[in-house]
């Protein structure tokens, strides 16, 4: 099952006294990255809610952002005058150098973001409250993840196809050379005028020569390589960091191919395969 790290999550609700939004925005990364953005006093639970999305995001830079708004009629008095003296000189202190910004658009700015100017503290919210609305919005973010997969799984798919395509070229075309290869050597061997060479050290140049240009081997292990990509693209846990793998031992096995092959239509098939293991490279960043 293919998730990918993509994501985003939206939960809110509405009090009569205070509403409340929960948004949880998820891209790649190697590592668990969290930033919790809250306007309201989470400290007490704040460590669950890491727990929380640790365990059910697992991987990824998310950020988790709580948005408290009060609506009472006791806003003025809920207002924090010392914030709100911060952002006003700090924003006057950015905006100096632009003449057209004067102290009533400043202040009416601030005032669009009420909610971060509020002593919040004065308002109790139930903190499973809190903890739900996370909930919410992790599942919704999850779903994202898992409808965005699909997409990813689809152009994985693809790509799979065009490098087993490929595959079947390049074994098709390597079983004519080894025969045309023989056919050769015996050829020349022939046409030699009385040649005085050792039968059993002409036999051993022969196999040497043969076995260096043999690409069976790395045949049949990037077909296996290929088969357990597909197979780990239906495992229901995370997959990104095994895929990775994968496609560096399918690469491997592509690159030793073109170098021990000389011939025009395997290199082609091998320039192909490779074009699509870049696709497939770029599509693994992105996954769980």
């Amino acid at each position: 099952m293919v998730y990918s790290m993509t994501g985003y999550g939206y939960s809110s609700i509405d009090k009569k006294n205070y509403n409340i939004e929960v948004e949880i925005k998820s891209l790649n990364s190697k590592f668990f990255d969290l930033n919790i953005k809250s306007n309201y006093n989470i400290n007490l639970f704040e460590n669950k809610i890491r727990e929380l999305i640790k365990k059910k995001l697992i991987r990824g830079k998310i950020e988790l952002n709580i948005s408290f708004k009060s609506f009472t009629n006791e806003n003025l008095d809920l207002l924090d005058k010392k914030k709100y003296s911060y952002f006003f000189n700090k924003i006057k202190n950015i905006s100096e150098k632009f003449n057209d910004i004067d102290n009533q658009t400043i202040h009416n700015n601030i005032f669009d973001n009420l909610s971060f100017i509020f002593k919040n503290e004065n308002i109790k919210i139930p903190k499973n409250s809190i903890i739900n609305l996370v909930k919410e919005a992790i599942n919704k973010c999850i779903l994202f993840r898992f409808e965005e997969g699909k997409s990813i799984k689809i152009d994985l798919d693809n790509s799979l196809d065009k490098i087993l395509k490929e595959l079947q070229k390049i074994v098709l075309t390597d079983s004519s050379k080894q025969k045309n290869l023989k056919n050769r050597i015996n050829n020349k061997i022939k046409s030699l005028d009385h040649p005085q060479l050792e039968k059993k050290r002409l036999e051993q140049e022969i196999f040497f020569y043969i076995e260096k240009q043999d690409i069976n081997e790395e045949l049949v292990r990037l077909k296996k390589h290929l088969k357990l990509f597909s197979d780990s693209l239906k495992e229901n846990k995370p997959i990104g960091k095994k895929l990775s793998f994968v496609s560096q031992e399918i690469g491997r096995e592509i690159n030793t191919i073109g170098s021990k092959c000389n011939n025009f239509k395997i290199q082609k098939s091998v320039v192909i395969m490779k074009e699509h293991l870049e696709k497939i490279k770029e599509e693994n960043f992105n996954i769980l």
